[in-house]
Formats: C-alpha cells, sequence, structure tokens
C-alpha cells in the first residue's frame, strides 16, 4: 500500500521550495504537517511530521540550531521547510550544517508562499491515502471474518494470509503443535537466538521477530514474524510469518494485528465446538463404562462422532495420585497429563480408534486390540512406562498407579473390562506395584480380595507361619529358601545357584524346614500349599509397606 513521501511532495506541492541540506532524507515518511514557531514543541512530536517555521521564536544568536535540529532528527520528523524573508533573509547555515549532518531535509520557501497553500494539499494527501488505508484493512478484516462465519477454518485465514502477505503463515497452539499451515516443511524449525533476545517489534501489540533454522530446508537460516495470540490474558496460540520472500512491511503487521483477532475468534469457536462435542464423547465413553446402554443407540451415538466400536477394546485406568499437591493449578494439571497420554497412545499404535476420557483425578483409555491379549498387556506396560517417565519428569511429586482390564470382544464386555481395570489398580496398591493387568493375577485376585478386607492371615497354613515364626526368632531364612526351591520347581541345584549358596547348604535348610513346619516336600498337595501360604505373606508385607509409605507421607 502507498505510503506519501518528501520526495512526492516535493514533485507536487513544494515544487518551489529548494532543498538545501539533508538530501539523503529525501525519502522519509510524512505522516502529518504542523507548524512549530515555539521551541518546546518538539517535545510533543511523534515522529514522521513534516514541519514549517519561519524562526520567529527561536532566532537568537544565543540559540542552539545543532541541538534544536538533533531533537528533531531524534523524534523522527520528516523534514523541515523554512520560510525566509519575514524573520530571516536566508537559511542559518547552523542549520544547514545540521540537516546535512542528521539527514534531516531542509527546505527553502520564499515569504510569498503561505503556509496553507502548503498545509492543504499535504493534508488532503495524506487523508485520502488515510482513507485509503483504511478502507483495504475494512476489506482485508472483512475478508478474513468472512472466512471464519463461513466455516474455512484456520486453514482458509492461513491461505488468505499467505496471499496478502507473500510469505508462508503457520498457527501454533500454545506448545508449538501446528493447527494450520501453508508450508509443512516450514513446520519445524530450531530457535538460534534465546528467546529472551527476540526483538519486539511494536510496543502497543506484542510481535517479535526471530532467527530460526529450518531443518526441512536444508537446515536454511530465516526468520520468523510471530505474534502470540491471547485470550483471557493467556497465551493460546503463534501467528508465524516465515520471512523467505521478503521482509514484512508496515501495513503487512496491520493486517497481521486483524488476523490476531479473526484467529482469536476462530479458536474460541473451535473451544466453544470442542467443548460440546468433548461432553458428548464423555458422555458416551461413560455410557460404555459404567454398562448402562441401549446397544443400538451407543452405536448410533458413536457413529456421529465417527467412531467405530465394533473392534475389540481393553480399558486401561491411569490413577493419578497426589494431585493434591498442584491444588491450585489442578485443573491444568490432569489435562496436561492427559495430553501426555493421548500423544503417547498416538505414537505406539498404528491407528487413531482409542478413545481417551479425562476425570478429575485419572484417566482412562479405550485401547484397541488388534493382537492376542499377551502381546497387547506388552504393548501397554511399554507405552505406560513411558507415559509416567513423562509425567513424572514434569511433576515429580504425581505418582501414576495403572490398571488393565481384560478385552473386550463386544461393546456389551467394556463395562466388565472396566471394572477389571478398577480391580487391578487396587491390587497393585496392594502389591505395591505401579502397573497391574487383571488377566495376569491368576490366583492372586483371590488373596488380594481377602487382604483387602484384613482376613487374608487367617488362611496362611500352619507350616508357613511356623516358618515365619522361626525366621524372625532366629533372624534365619527358611521362607526365603522354601520359595526360591517351589519355583525352582524342587530343584535343589537350581535352587543353590539362585541363592548364591552351597548346594549342600540348600539340602541343610530344606531338612531343617521339613521338621520346623512339619512338611513333606514330595507331596504335591503340601507343595501347593506353601506356594500358596507364600504367596499370602508377601501380599501382606506388601500392603503393610504400602501403608506404612503413605501413613509417612501423610505425617509430612
Amino acid at each position: 500500500m502507498e505510503e506519501l513521501f518528501l520526495r512526492d511532495i516535493m514533485n507536487t506541492t513544494l515544487k518551489e521550495g529548494r532543498l538545501i541540506a539533508g538530501h539523503k532524507g529525501l525519502d522519509n515518511k510524512v505522516k502529518g504537517i504542523t507548524i512549530i514557531e515555539a521551541p518546546d514543541i518538539v517535545e510533543w512530536l511523534k515522529g514522521g511530521e513534516l514541519l514549517l517555521t519561519s524562526l520567529y521564536n527561536v532566532h537568537s544568536d544565543s540559540w542552539s540550531y545543532k541541538d534544536y535540529l538533533g531533537k528533531m532528527a531524534k523524534k523522527g520528523v520528516s523534514g523541515l521547510i523554512v520560510k525566509t524573508g519575514r524573520v530571516v533573509d536566508r537559511t542559518p547555515k547552523e542549520i544547514i550544517d545540521a540537516g546535512n549532518e542528521y539527514n534531516l531535509p531542509i527546505i527553502e520557501i520564499g515569504e510569498k508562499i503561505k503556509y496553507i497553500d502548503i498545509m492543504y494539499p499535504v493534508m488532503g494527501e495524506l487523508f485520502n491515502k488515510q482513507v485509503s488505508k483504511l478502507q483495504y484493512y475494512k476489506n482485508v478484516q472483512d475478508r478474513l471474518t468472512d472466512l471464519v462465519i463461513a466455516g474455512e477454518g484456520l486453514e482458509g485465514i492461513t491461505k488468505v494470509l499467505e496471499e496478502l502477505i507473500g510469505n508462508p503463515v503457520i498457527v501454533y497452539d500454545k506448545r508449538f503443535n501446528v493447527l494450520a499451515s501453508t508450508n509443512p516443511h516450514l513446520n519445524k524449525f530450531t530457535e538460534i537466538k534465546d528467546s529472551s533476545e527476540r526483538e519486539n517489534l511494536n510496543e502497543k501489540v506484542y510481535y517479535y521477530r526471530q532467527e530460526v533454522i529450518l531443518p526441512y530446508q536444508n537446515n536454511r537460516k530465516a526468520t520468523q514474524v510471530v505474534v502470540p495470540i491471547q485470550q483471557l490474558n493467556q497465551i493460546s496460540a503463534y501467528l508465524t510469518v516465515v520471512e523467505l520472500d521478503h521482509k514484512l512491511c508496515e501495513s503487512e503487521f496491520i493486517i497481521l494485528e486483524n488476523a490476531s483477532t479473526v484467529i482469536s475468534l476462530e479458536l474460541v469457536k473451535r473451544f466453544a465446538i470442542g467443548e460440546v462435542e468433548t461432553k458428548f464423547k464423555y458422555d458416551l465413553l461413560d455410557n460404555l463404562v459404567s454398562g448402562d446402554f441401549d446397544k443400538n443407540i451407543v452405536l448410533e451415538r458413536a457413529s456421529l462422532l465417527g467412531w467405530d466400536l465394533s473392534g475389540s477394546y481393553a480399558v486401561t485406568i491411569l490413577d493419578i495420585e497426589n494431585i493434591n499437591h498442584y491444588l491450585n493449578e489442578m485443573d491444568n494439571v490432569i489435562l496436561e497429563i492427559g495430553s501426555i497420554v493421548s500423544r503417547s497412545i498416538k505414537e505406539s499404535i498404528d491407528k487413531n480408534d482409542y478413545f481417551v476420557r479425562i476425570k478429575s483425578d485419572s484417566i482412562y483409555v479405550l485401547w484397541p486390540s488388534e493382537k492376542c491379549e499377551e502381546d497387547l498387556i506388552q504393548d501397554i506396560k511399554e507405552a505406560i512406562s513411558k507415559i509416567t517417565k513423562k509425567v513424572t519428569n514434569k511433576f515429580k511429586r504425581i505418582n501414576i498407579i495403572t490398571g488393565i482390564g481384560s478385552v473386550a470382544e463386544e461393546v456389551e464386555q467394556i463395562a466388565q473390562s472396566y471394572e477389571e481395570a478398577q480391580d487391578a489398580i487396587n491390587f497393585a496398591k496392594i502389591l505395591n506395584e505401579n502397573v497391574v493387568s487383571f488377566s495376569e493375577l491368576g490366583i492372586m485376585r483371590i488373596f488380594c480380595k481377602f487382604a483387602e478386607n484384613n482376613s487374608l492371615e487367617e488362611f496362611i497354613p500352619g507350616s508357613v507361619n511356623a516358618l515365619l515364626k522361626h525366621d524372625k526368632e532366629n533372624d534365619t531364612n527358611l521362607l526365603n529358601t522354601l520359595e526360591v526351591f517351589l519355583k525352582a520347581n524342587g530343584n535343589a541345584t537350581r535352587t543353590a545357584k539362585e541363592l548364591f549358596v552351597h548346594y549342600k547348604t540348600v539340602l541343610h535348610r530344606l531338612e531343617r524346614i521339613k521338621e520346623i513346619g512339619s512338611l513333606d516336600l514330595n507331596s504335591n498337595k503340601y507343595r501347593l500349599e506353601a506356594e500358596i501360604g507364600i504367596k499370602m505373606i508377601r501380599i501382606i508385607e506388601k500392603k503393610r509397606k504400602t501403608n506404612l509409605i503413605k501413613s509417612d507421607m501423610l505425617s509430612l
């Protein structure tokens, strides 16, 4: 868009004027014109003014024209028109020298030329250009707003912006995930300078220029102009222009200001739609895990969301412990954890047919199953391990306990898988484990159920209790030896290797075990009884340890 330059005025309104100094400033922009006869008026200038003076109030032998013009140059004055004949016969040499030194154009006019003959044409030209500029910006604003109303979204907005600006445009969310881009090869970048060194380009509307390296452009260096989009005093997105073809000019920055408003409107619209859609999704998921639904209605609602529930799913629940430590930012923390979960799952599976439900202190996932259950559980555990690491790296006090339900082959079985995942979490807390799969618990499920009611000790066989008592009173390790022996299928040689003791030591301990516990280790019945009893003891020990840790934490 055209601006008004001093050179233009010299060729029209000031044809009778004579440029006597500051020739290098002819390309100065002219934003206004005013008469300056009072010396202190310089303090009120904003820059871009073309000044007229007869030197009436500044004509004095003690007056320093150099300092006076220095202040003008510092303010960004476009030029100084000196009218001769009334106060001075010709422009003082000090003014001419200062004009050349500061590259401030000095134009001399004769006494017969009236101020209004210069001011009116210049003001008219400025007014016309301002009207033209405002009309242009209104057209831009209308065009961008129409895109939002028409539902073109961020993709349509960025495309039009690229046409208007002539440079690639990208919109990132607050975590710099791409929301829309006119050139995907420019999406990834690395900042060259620290963010604190960014060049702020505007004091009223905050946007900055930064140097970056573009890895998908052979590590080419480029500059970005970044406009943070704010909503409720928080940054929600970044409008970014990559200055590949040319450096942005003033008019293009104003386009960016307009665009930032429109993008903010689009994000609000997206948020409102997203809130409704999320509630719809969450209601559907809650129905599925509760088991309280009509199959046909659920499938119909799922199809409206583009969900295919014909596959198999295993419900996985992540229980977020110690979330209360982040009481002032609890909602943001749980949303951030939910985002980490979603991104990590997306990285670990090929399809997008997984469903995540974020609650106040837990997250549950419908995990798609296309493998045998054993392989699926292994995949889930690996993904949960990565998720836990990412979460605890960011939120040090958070602990995640995960329960995995059995695979639901039909939509009606999802509720059962959910209950199993909840049970698995309860068992995980008893066993002091971070991840537990319900299907892998086996007989341990029964023991854990009794442990929940603190009644498991009643069922420990007397033989095992006798060994436990002996170990405590005599500081021996017979129970552990028996446990390893049973795991080795009654092989004394393997037991010795596991315990790092001599073979004869194991034989001696086994004799003591038979004697103290009155155990016949050759009997399958007694060996099974002993194995079950030891498992009970280990569950009780883990539960006591867990309760002790919780008690210590509460006392902190």
